[in-house]
């Protein structure tokens, strides 16, 4: 089991840190197994990590985030590829520094200017991927290794994106149970946020989650109740703590959450079409998936498969 995460920094001209959202996980794709298995191999051709391809996603992500599929073989809208020299991929040991010989964790640094980018003025970005294998210039070329959507970052002159990607090797087995997801899920994803609080929030800094964890509730930001904020600070940990079985369940990974909560037990046991899933047992994932339908809002709910929960641990 491969476990990537990243962090993305936003310097000024200055040198100063305009946005730092801390570290996420991000999805490992199903072709970054399939170009394991071909190094391993040793078929003629392939290479490892060889570029990183950035994306402006889709305008309509703003509004509410969707998920990465494990599926995914390119991103929805790439405008940048960057080459990724090997001097750029160092291993790491176990406490996060350089190592000097072979570990089981890789670290990925790039810096993207404006310059980089091909359009005039500011450029968003809201998706990028790493690519290896027979990748080349070309947009959507090579095998994809990982999938990160995340909320907008505007580029403009001067800005300089910092981004550090990590890849971990040294997982061990695959666990049958999540253990808390949705640090990056956009905070207007959280139920009662919506059109109301969300210019409030982004005003302040909070754009994922993970921010409202982060913000002092003695302090609210200008435009939002404190018993609000304790409030949506309390549904974003429900989400975050959330602990889940899905193993058995694979057969729906394609069902959105929120088709998942409504649907009659007996309905979905048919749909796994396997005499170890019973209908008691999709109600028990059910009510362990229940903190999603108080927490977040409907929207974001229909958005979410059971496969990308599991991809976004």
């Amino acid at each position: 089991m491969i476990k990537g995460s990243y962090n993305d920094l936003l310097l000024d001209g200055h040198n100063r840190v305009r946005l730092d959202r801390g570290w996420h996980p991000n999805l490992i794709v199903g072709d970054c197994n399939r170009l394991l298995a071909a190094l391993m191999k040793g078929q003629q051709g392939l290479g490892g990590i060889l570029y990183l391809a950035v994306g402006e996603g889709l305008k309509e992500w703003d509004a509410a985030l969707p998920h990465p599929q494990p599926a995914a073989t390119r991103l929805s809208a790439e405008i940048l590829r960057r080459p990724i020299p090997t001097e750029q991929i160092i291993f790491l040991d176990s406490a996060g520094q350089p190592a000097a010989v072979p570990t089981g964790r890789l670290q990925i640094s790039i810096e993207l200017t404006r310059e980089d980018f091909p359009a005039n003025g500011f450029q968003p970005v809201r998706e990028f991927g790493l690519f290896g294998g027979n990748a080349t210039a070309d947009a959507g070329s090579g095998f994809m290794i990982n999938h990160v959507i995340h909320p907008r970052i505007d580029i403009t002159p001067g800005l300089t994106l910092c981004r550090v990607l990590r890849l971990d090797f040294s997982q061990g087995p695959a666990q049958e149970e999540i253990r808390g997801f949705g640090a990056g899920l956009a905070a207007r994803s959280i139920d009662g946020v919506g059109d109301v609080y969300g210019p409030a929030l982004a005003a302040a800094g909070v754009n994922v989650l993970g921010d409202f964890l982060a913000m002092n509730p003695l302090a609210p930001p200008t435009g939002i109740p404190a018993v609000k904020l304790r409030e949506f600070r309390a549904k974003a940990r429900m989400v975050m703590t959330l602990t889940v079985g899905l193993a058995p369940f694979a057969a729906l990974s394609h069902v959105n959450l929120s088709q998942l909560l409504k649907e009659n037990p007996q309905t979905l046991a048919g749909m796994v079409n396997s005499f170890t899933v019973t209908a008691e047992m999709v109600a028990d994932l059910q009510e362990e998936l229940m903190p999603l339908q108080v927490a977040l809002d409907d929207q974001q709910l229909q958005q979410m498969t059971l496969g990308s929960l599991a991809g976004a641990v």
